[in-house]
């Protein structure tokens, strides 16, 4: 007989897991309002039941689900698997816990231990874990390391996976210091951090023949834990997530007599987590190609369709809507030449005609009327109405009015822009929306290599601008250093040479990819160009300005790649300076054309990813005119 939601069964000797259900923060917002990070469907089948079904094929018979937040929605939709009979229901045993005053993954672990549900070793999966490992065999291999170190309280699951690899965060950078034993010496998520320098324990050299440091890795968001986990957290209250738990055991190892090991995964072994709407579109892409064998998207559930797009059931589709890249989900109502591409849009909303959404996510039961144009990274969340001709570009949306409503937010009846303010006053209101947005890649994802430099991108012609994607910490900070070296050269009047060394330095320094190279030195001598002049004479003095920087230029825009990045940076300067003549643009593109920086054909196709009708377009148009003139007479002439 199937156990139902809440009621727990407990069976001798279980190999156990723990799956903690919320996220404690705002990453989804504002999907994240109506509906439980659990439930976000992936491929149009809710998260936790790919998070189930890993756990159930992996050999755990007994999962503990954690769940602060919509209890009740949790609930329901575990009772219907059990009812159903879905696949993981019949080997494995699911408690829903319960406790809305927890505050942090931390607080469920301490209530856990404060039940006393878990006997002896278990499996810790974070949030919106996806996986196809056989977890069985780690629990053994944990349980050999515990017996030559007592003190051993956690395997840390590892992926390799490469520098901008499509599934690896570049928030959750890591690096790991581990000896020949695999046991952790030092830990670090680089992309948490603005520290210029890492600095290792001297120690750990001192006492350790050999060292690997290892910067090819991803956290699973999976540990194999001792019956010590929990009594630890319990004990440490500082221990808010599993980065502090293992950073507190690094630091306080011989007060607390712990230790940590990881075993890192390779080949087909696949392991993930959807922290984040980037992570989210890169998840899903995994799983529409199959690279999570044998976990994939339901066939009842979706239709493939030509040009990568997903529907599910009951979706009614006319004949001349445009889609590309797209996943719909079901009883979604698309109107006459609808054009979606790069999104995602959730079950029961209807899309009237003539409108074009790009690069966004489209909650539940929303509506977008006609002639609309949603784009650049925005989200609908459930039950939004976007009234007819109505623009919305890199915002987050919502139905009812916010607390922090200002004067322009509304866009309807039912759709307000979100206003959201994190970190030290920095507010992600209309013109950016921060960390959530710059993890919002929706596009192709592609490897992309240049000068051994992997990068993580999205096809050429699908690529959102660095304006819509504002750029990492490290990055920031290289771009500063970059505006003060080129600025101090120019009124000092260093040689070019000398600055091009100082860029490099600065680029080993915060370890940036070749493109954000490119593109931050580019981007830095057009703010530096913005300057007005004393007494008049503003494109003399930009000539000049550039002129002064060609050694600089020459040295960074080298290829196509580089080209696009130096587009990329025009249009990233020209859309933040409002007060910008028009000029300036056709200026800029003369001058780097001029110069052979930039050729005919790299202008032509960036000018084809541009949002047609926006204010940039019509700046940059009259120049891609005068392009396709000048090469209609060049062919005329040679006839």
């Amino acid at each position: 007989m199937f156990q139902k939601a809440g009621q727990i069964v407990h069976k001798e000797n279980a190999v156990q897991a723990i799956v903690v259900a919320d996220t404690f923060d705002d990453e989804f917002l504002p999907i994240s309002e109506e509906m439980p990070h659990a439930l976000l469907p992936v491929l149009n089948r809710p998260l936790i039941d790919y998070t189930l079904e890993f756990l159930s094929l992996g050999g755990i018979e007994e999962t503990f689900l954690f769940c602060c937040t919509h209890v009740d929605a949790v609930k329901r939709h575990i009772n219907k698997c059990i009812k159903n009979g879905e696949g993981w229901t019949l080997t494995m045993k699911v408690n829903v816990i319960v406790s809305e005053s927890c505050r942090s993954f931390g607080d469920c672990l301490r209530d856990l231990d404060a039940k006393g549900l878990l006997r002896g070793e278990f499996v810790l999966l974070e949030p919106g874990t996806v996986s196809n490992v056989q977890l069985l065999p780690l629990l053994r291999k944990h349980n050999n390391i515990t017996k030559n170190d007592k003190g051993a309280a956690m395997t840390l699951i590892l992926q390799e996976s490469g520098i901008g690899g499509i599934g690896r965060c570049p928030h959750e950078e890591l690096l790991v210091a581990a000896n020949s034993n695999n046991r952790v010496l030092f830990h670090k998520k680089l992309g948490k951090t603005k520290d210029r320098k890492i600095a290792f324990p001297l120690e750990i050299f001192l006492e350790n023949p050999s060292v690997s440091l290892l910067h090819n890795l991803k956290d699973t968001h999976i540990a194999i834990c001792s019956a010590s986990v929990l009594p630890l957290f319990s004990d440490n209250f500082d221990f808010q997530t599993k980065d502090d738990f293992v950073r507190g055991l690094l630091m306080n190892e011989e007060i607390l007599g712990s230790t940590v090991y990881c075993h890192i995964l390779k080949g087909n072994q696949y392991g993930g987590s959807i922290t984040n709407w980037r992570m989210y579109q890169a998840i899903s892409y995994e799983l529409r190609n199959k690279w999570i064998h044998p976990l994939m998207s339901s066939t009842k559930r979706n239709r493939k369709l030509k040009n990568d797009v997903y529907v599910g059931d009951g979706t009614k589709i006319s004949e001349s809507a445009g889609l590309k890249n797209a996943v719909l989900g079901t009883d979604v109502i698309l109107g006459k030449n609808v054009k979606i591409e790069n999104s995602f849009v959730f079950s029961n909303t209807k899309i009237e005609d003539d409108v074009v959404i790009t690069h966004s996510i489209i909650g539940e039961h929303c509506t977008v009327k006609s002639k609309s144009k949603i784009t650049a990274g925005s989200i609908l969340g459930n039950g939004c109405v976007v009234e007819n001709d109505t623009f919305v570009e890199n915002s987050l949306v919502v139905a009812k009015k916010p607390e922090n409503y200002e004067e322009g937010d509304r866009l309807g009846d039912r759709a307000y822009r979100l206003r959201i303010t994190v970190d030290d006053e920095e507010d992600l209101s209309i013109i950016g929306l921060g960390r959530r947005l710059s993890r919002l890649h929706i596009g192709d994802l592609t490897y992309e290599s240049d000068e051994s430099e992997c990068a993580f991108s999205v096809s050429d012609d699908e690529e959102l601008s660095y304006t819509q994607t504002p750029p990492p910490d490290d990055t920031k900070l290289f771009y500063t250093e970059v505006i003060d070296s080129l600025t101090r050269g120019f009124e000092d009047k260093l040689p070019c040479d000398n600055l091009i060394l100082e860029i490099n330095s600065s680029r080993y320094a915060y370890n940036v990819t070749l493109k954000e190279v490119n593109f931050n030195v580019v981007k830095a001598i057009l703010i530096m160009s913005l300057r007005q002049p004393e007494g008049g004479q503003y494109f003399a003095n930009v000539s000049r300005l550039l002129t002064y920087f060609t050694t600089v230029l020459k040295n960074y825009i080298r290829n196509e790649s580089a080209m696009k990045d130096c587009l990329e940076a025009i249009q990233d300067v020209a859309m933040c300076s409002e007060s910008l003549p028009d000029k300036w643009v056709t200026f800029v593109l003369q001058y780097f054309y001029n110069k052979d920086y930039i050729s005919e054909d790299s202008i032509l196709n960036w000018f084809s990813t541009l949002i047609g009708g926006s204010k940039f377009h019509r700046q940059v148009k009259p120049f891609t005119d005068w392009l396709k003139e000048a090469e209609e007479e060049s062919e005329d002439e040679s006839e």
